[in-house]
Protein backbone atom coordinates (compact mmCIF):
# COMPACT_ATOMS: atom_id res chain seq x y z
CA UNK A 1 0.00 0.00 0.00
CA UNK A 2 2.85 2.28 0.79
CA UNK A 3 4.40 1.48 -2.34
CA UNK A 4 1.22 2.51 -4.20
CA UNK A 5 0.99 5.72 -2.55
CA UNK A 6 4.13 6.72 -2.68
CA UNK A 7 3.85 5.81 -6.97
CA UNK A 8 0.92 7.47 -7.13
CA UNK A 9 2.51 11.21 -4.96
CA UNK A 10 5.33 10.83 -7.53
CA UNK A 11 2.91 10.70 -10.60
CA UNK A 12 1.13 14.06 -9.06
CA UNK A 13 4.43 16.12 -8.52
CA UNK A 14 5.73 14.94 -11.57
CA UNK A 15 2.01 16.53 -13.38
CA UNK A 16 2.20 19.72 -11.45
CA UNK A 17 5.96 19.83 -11.74
CA UNK A 18 5.19 19.26 -15.68
CA UNK A 19 2.24 21.87 -15.51
CA UNK A 20 4.52 24.36 -13.89
CA UNK A 21 7.15 24.41 -16.14
CA UNK A 22 4.79 24.29 -18.84
CA UNK A 23 3.17 27.49 -17.76
CA UNK A 24 6.44 28.52 -17.43
CA UNK A 25 7.88 28.14 -20.40
CA UNK A 26 4.53 29.83 -21.71
CA UNK A 27 5.21 32.63 -19.64
CA UNK A 28 8.91 33.15 -20.98
CA UNK A 29 7.57 32.90 -24.64
CA UNK A 30 4.66 35.48 -24.44
CA UNK A 31 7.49 37.60 -22.77
CA UNK A 32 10.07 37.14 -25.60
CA UNK A 33 7.15 37.45 -28.22
CA UNK A 34 6.06 40.81 -26.52
CA UNK A 35 9.48 41.83 -26.33
CA UNK A 36 9.85 41.68 -29.74
CA UNK A 37 7.03 43.20 -31.08
CA UNK A 38 7.88 46.19 -29.06
CA UNK A 39 11.04 46.51 -30.72
CA UNK A 40 9.24 46.09 -33.64
CA UNK A 41 6.92 49.01 -32.92
CA UNK A 42 9.93 51.33 -32.20
CA UNK A 43 12.15 50.18 -35.22
CA UNK A 44 8.92 51.59 -36.99
CA UNK A 45 8.60 54.71 -35.16
CA UNK A 46 11.84 55.34 -36.63
CA UNK A 47 11.47 54.80 -39.69
CA UNK A 48 8.39 56.99 -39.84
CA UNK A 49 9.90 59.40 -37.91
CA UNK A 50 12.45 59.23 -40.87
CA UNK A 51 10.67 59.06 -43.65
CA UNK A 52 8.48 62.28 -42.53
CA UNK A 53 11.41 64.59 -42.27
CA UNK A 54 12.77 63.24 -45.64
CA UNK A 55 8.84 64.22 -47.41
CA UNK A 56 9.09 67.57 -46.06
CA UNK A 57 12.87 68.13 -46.84
CA UNK A 58 11.64 67.65 -50.27
CA UNK A 59 8.59 69.15 -50.41
CA UNK A 60 7.02 65.91 -51.46
CA UNK A 61 3.17 65.25 -51.04
CA UNK A 62 3.65 61.16 -50.10
CA UNK A 63 6.68 58.94 -49.16
CA UNK A 64 6.35 55.49 -49.30
CA UNK A 65 8.68 52.39 -49.09
CA UNK A 66 7.87 49.23 -51.30
CA UNK A 67 9.19 46.28 -49.22
CA UNK A 68 9.69 43.06 -50.96
CA UNK A 69 8.42 39.49 -49.29
CA UNK A 70 7.67 35.99 -50.05
CA UNK A 71 3.67 35.55 -50.44
CA UNK A 72 3.25 32.00 -51.04
CA UNK A 73 4.35 29.50 -53.49
CA UNK A 74 3.77 28.62 -57.12
CA UNK A 75 2.32 24.75 -58.26
CA UNK A 76 5.72 24.38 -59.45
CA UNK A 77 7.09 25.08 -55.53
CA UNK A 78 9.24 28.20 -56.39
CA UNK A 79 8.53 31.11 -54.38
CA UNK A 80 6.05 33.64 -55.33
CA UNK A 81 8.01 36.95 -54.97
CA UNK A 82 6.05 40.18 -53.86
CA UNK A 83 5.93 43.62 -52.90
CA UNK A 84 4.15 45.84 -50.89
CA UNK A 85 3.73 49.29 -49.81
CA UNK A 86 5.22 48.73 -46.00
CA UNK A 87 5.32 52.61 -45.16
CA UNK A 88 3.97 55.31 -45.69
CA UNK A 89 3.43 59.48 -45.17
CA UNK A 90 1.27 62.15 -47.21
CA UNK A 91 0.59 65.46 -47.27
CA UNK A 92 -2.89 66.29 -45.46
CA UNK A 93 -5.89 65.22 -47.73
CA UNK A 94 -4.15 63.19 -49.87
CA UNK A 95 -5.25 59.39 -50.30
CA UNK A 96 -2.80 56.76 -48.93
CA UNK A 97 -1.44 54.20 -51.55
CA UNK A 98 -0.43 52.21 -49.08
CA UNK A 99 -3.90 50.06 -48.71
CA UNK A 100 -4.23 49.51 -52.12
CA UNK A 101 -0.98 48.16 -52.82
CA UNK A 102 -0.06 44.96 -50.77
CA UNK A 103 0.93 41.71 -52.24
CA UNK A 104 1.56 42.95 -55.90
CA UNK A 105 3.64 40.09 -58.37
CA UNK A 106 7.36 41.59 -58.88
CA UNK A 107 6.87 40.17 -62.40
CA UNK A 108 4.10 43.18 -62.57
CA UNK A 109 6.98 45.87 -61.93
CA UNK A 110 9.90 44.14 -63.81
CA UNK A 111 10.93 47.10 -65.44
CA UNK A 112 10.20 49.98 -62.70
CA UNK A 113 12.55 47.81 -60.55
CA UNK A 114 14.90 47.61 -63.17
CA UNK A 115 15.08 51.43 -63.68
CA UNK A 116 15.29 51.90 -59.77
CA UNK A 117 18.28 50.36 -59.53
CA UNK A 118 20.20 51.21 -62.24
CA UNK A 119 19.21 55.04 -61.42
CA UNK A 120 16.73 55.89 -63.71
CA UNK A 121 13.53 56.27 -61.53
CA UNK A 122 13.98 60.46 -61.32
CA UNK A 123 11.04 62.47 -62.97
CA UNK A 124 10.47 65.90 -62.24
CA UNK A 125 7.78 65.55 -64.61
CA UNK A 126 6.15 61.97 -65.53
CA UNK A 127 5.08 62.93 -68.84
CA UNK A 128 8.90 61.99 -69.55
CA UNK A 129 7.96 58.64 -68.67
CA UNK A 130 8.49 55.95 -71.59
CA UNK A 131 6.97 53.62 -69.89
CA UNK A 132 3.45 54.40 -70.80
CA UNK A 133 1.79 52.22 -68.24
CA UNK A 134 3.91 53.39 -65.44
CA UNK A 135 2.85 57.26 -66.76
CA UNK A 136 -0.63 55.97 -66.54
CA UNK A 137 -0.38 54.62 -63.19
CA UNK A 138 1.48 57.83 -61.86
CA UNK A 139 -1.20 59.84 -63.40
CA UNK A 140 -3.93 58.01 -61.71
CA UNK A 141 -2.84 58.79 -58.16
CA UNK A 142 -2.40 62.38 -59.48
CA UNK A 143 0.98 62.18 -59.43
CA UNK A 144 3.10 65.05 -61.43
CA UNK A 145 6.49 64.12 -60.45
CA UNK A 146 8.43 61.11 -58.75
CA UNK A 147 11.47 59.10 -58.33
CA UNK A 148 12.46 56.07 -56.15
CA UNK A 149 16.00 54.86 -55.18
CA UNK A 150 16.88 51.02 -54.37
CA UNK A 151 17.12 50.17 -50.77
CA UNK A 152 19.78 47.23 -50.36
CA UNK A 153 20.68 45.08 -46.94
CA UNK A 154 24.74 45.00 -45.43
CA UNK A 155 24.63 42.03 -48.07
CA UNK A 156 23.72 44.48 -50.87
CA UNK A 157 20.50 42.47 -51.30
CA UNK A 158 18.03 44.88 -52.77
CA UNK A 159 15.06 44.46 -49.92
CA UNK A 160 12.87 47.85 -50.63
CA UNK A 161 12.23 51.12 -52.66
CA UNK A 162 12.00 54.40 -50.98
CA UNK A 163 9.77 56.76 -53.32
CA UNK A 164 8.58 60.29 -53.09
CA UNK A 165 5.63 61.48 -55.58
CA UNK A 166 4.78 65.61 -55.88
CA UNK A 167 1.44 65.77 -56.62
CA UNK A 168 -0.17 69.73 -55.86
CA UNK A 169 2.83 70.79 -54.21
CA UNK A 170 6.16 72.49 -56.08
CA UNK A 171 10.04 70.31 -56.37
CA UNK A 172 12.11 72.96 -54.65
CA UNK A 173 14.18 74.79 -57.37
CA UNK A 174 17.19 74.25 -56.10
CA UNK A 175 16.57 70.33 -56.73
CA UNK A 176 16.09 71.35 -60.51
CA UNK A 177 18.46 72.21 -63.36
CA UNK A 178 18.17 74.30 -65.77
CA UNK A 179 16.94 71.18 -68.23
CA UNK A 180 14.42 70.68 -65.75
CA UNK A 181 15.94 67.67 -64.42
CA UNK A 182 17.03 67.07 -60.52
CA UNK A 183 20.59 68.07 -59.51
CA UNK A 184 23.14 65.35 -59.18
CA UNK A 185 23.02 67.24 -55.48
CA UNK A 186 19.43 65.74 -54.75
CA UNK A 187 20.12 62.47 -56.30
CA UNK A 188 23.33 62.01 -54.13
CA UNK A 189 21.20 63.00 -51.45
CA UNK A 190 18.45 61.03 -51.52
CA UNK A 191 20.50 57.82 -52.22
CA UNK A 192 22.13 58.47 -49.06
CA UNK A 193 18.21 58.96 -47.29
CA UNK A 194 18.02 55.09 -48.74
CA UNK A 195 20.89 53.86 -47.48
CA UNK A 196 20.22 55.26 -43.73
CA UNK A 197 16.99 53.36 -43.78
CA UNK A 198 18.56 49.62 -44.50
CA UNK A 199 19.01 48.89 -41.01
CA UNK A 200 15.66 49.68 -40.01
CA UNK A 201 13.20 47.43 -42.36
Amino acid sequence: MEVLITSVTSIIIALVGAGFFRRMRDNQDKNRSKERLIEQIKQDEIVHLAIRDVRRRYNADRIYIWQFHNGGSFYTTSPMQKLSITYERCSDGLERKAEKNQNHLITSFTSYIRDVMDGNMYYPDIEDMSDIGLRSLSSSSGTKGHCAVPIYDKNSHLVAILCLDWVFSEIPANFIKKDGQFTQDFIDEFSTDADTLDTYL
